[in-house]
């Protein structure tokens, strides 16, 4: 053996066993650094402690996607049966004659339309409510039933919303103003059914981008809550008799105060 040739590892490998740690008998392994190049002398300097971060599409379950579908063709065959378009949607949305001539041509005054569009609407939000918030489950039938009870506990809650907003109508006389406030409700709740639905697939089934379509849906529901409240307490304080500042009041307790409760409990989950 040559006088300065390097020392086989034999040691090395046989006292591994007995030196789990790192120690006097046990050779430090060190990686060699990468090499980076310079953004201003386009050198390659060597950088330590550089760790790739790889970011790996869990993928989401299959019946995120029986949901979508159920929902989409739910929301379709509403729609046709009704005879709506999405621009008479749109234009309704913002114009009162719009507004009064898609509630006469449609009939959604009705009140069995009026109970359908909780579901058009929260199947689709509640999903991605599930997703974002709740810890997910092994068991898909588990999924599914969670799923389930927390819509059922959404459409309790949309329909005991609408029955107090009437109670405080008849109280203050105001129905006609009332009537108003929730068509308009009623037309941008179906607007939320149909951007969450589109949404709600490339969210769930789209890699890397999927949280980036998840604030992008966010963000259009954020907005589309600020309009509807805006338009609302517009056409509900301009028909109204009572007191705008009592009518504001409630508006205030009935919308803005549910939304922070549900914003507290999700930052807790």
């Amino acid at each position: 053996m040559p006088p300065y040739a390097p020392l086989a590892d034999t040691t090395a490998d046989s006292l591994q066993p007995l030196c789990i740690y790192d120690s006097l008998f046990t050779p430090v392994g060190r990686q060699e650094p990468s090499l980076h190049k310079s953004l201003f002398t386009h050198h390659l300097l060597p950088v330590e402690n550089t760790h790739e971060i790889t970011i790996q599409h869990q993928g989401s379950p299959g019946w995120f996607l029986l949901f979508i579908a159920l929902s989409l063709f739910f929301i379709c065959t509403f729609l046709r049966n009704k005879q709506i378009s999405l621009v008479e949607l749109l234009q309704s949305a913002i114009d009162s004659r719009a507004m009064d001539r898609l509630l006469r041509d449609a009939n959604l005054t009705h009140a069995t339309d009026q109970a359908i569009i909780a579901p058009l609407m929260l199947i689709p939000v509640v999903l991605v409510a599930y997703f974002a918030f709740l810890p997910p489950v092994n068991d898909v039938w588990l999924s599914i039933l969670r799923y389930l009870l927390l819509l059922l506990a959404c459409c309790l809650i949309y329909y005991a919303r609408n029955g107090i907003f009437r109670f405080f109508g008849n109280a203050f006389d105001n129905n006609e103003a009332l009537h108003l406030y929730l068509s308009s409700n009623y037309i941008y709740h179906l607007l939320y059914g149909i951007v969450a639905t589109v949404l709600s697939f490339f969210v769930f089934y789209t890699d890397r981008v999927g949280t980036t379509f998840l604030y992008i849906l966010g963000g259009m529901l954020a907005l589309l809550f600020i309009i509807r409240l805006l338009r609302g307490m517009q056409l509900f304080l301009t028909n109204s008799k009572s007191p705008k500042f009592y009518l504001f009041y409630y508006l205030c307790i009935l919308e803005i105060v549910p939304i922070i409760i549900v914003t507290k409990v999700a930052m807790y989950l």
